[in-house]
């Protein structure tokens, strides 16, 4: 028997929801638009909860920016969470930057000194900013991080969720547990069970796969 030879399958936001509101025990034919739109507040409140439990590969993109001759701070691509690694390219070359704390950076004697930035610092407000140290010399060398992005609002049913596939059931779990919370919380501790399950179960697939290498150096005493 032949297979349909498609991989596009993906629950959309409706069917997430159908498929909590069974778990939970509620009758889908008495949902009410009220019901609905409870259900997506408390999705969208799953993935702000998600983002804080971990790095999720899915949620990470590439960014870049050209500095301004010096002007130490800028404000990131809107959605930006975090930073996970951050270099300064200049002429071809890139030189990594370390992070600093608010302290360090803080503690700095003097925040105007200019030169090829070596470290940055981020403040994580509603919208990030970036403030590099040395103050960049010149408007040509170019940042570019990597970020932990915040996935798409859910705003209607209609919609596909800003997941993998991977995460199709952790998606469906976790919603039930956040309706059984409201519905039926006869069944709540079954389901926060069946729910942390499944959101170990894909967020453990969420790591790096390239090979861990370890280099002995030599101590001269």
């Amino acid at each position: 028997m032949a297979t349909s030879g498609s991989v596009t399958w993906r629950p959309q936001v409706d069917d997430i929801i159908i498929e909590a509101y069974e778990r939970v025990g509620t009758d889908i034919g008495k949902l009410t638009q009220y019901d609905t739109e409870s259900a997506i507040r408390s999705l969208n409140l799953m993935f702000s909860e998600w983002s804080v439990r971990g790095i999720n590969y899915w949620t990470v993109d590439k960014q870049s920016y050209t500095v301004t001759d010096g002007t130490a701070n800028t404000t990131l691509s809107a959605g930006t969470l975090d930073v996970l690694s951050m270099i300064v390219r200049r002429s071809g070359s890139d030189t990594v930057l370390s992070r600093m704390s608010l302290t360090t950076y803080h503690n700095l004697p003097d925040k105007t000194t200019e030169g090829r930035p070596s470290s940055y610092f981020l403040d994580r407000q509603y919208t990030p900013v970036v403030y590099l140290w040395p103050t960049p010399e010149n408007s040509t060398d170019v940042i570019e991080y990597w970020r932990v992005v915040q996935p798409d609002d859910i705003t209607l049913l209609a919609q596909d969720t800003d997941t993998p596939y991977r995460w199709s059931e952790a998606m469906c779990a976790g919603l039930a547990v956040k309706l059984a919370q409201k519905k039926n919380p006869d069944r709540y501790a079954a389901l926060y069970t069946a729910s942390e399950a499944s959101f170990t179960l894909a967020s453990g697939d969420e790591r790096e796969r390239a090979s861990l290498r370890i280099i002995p150096t030599s101590v001269i005493a």
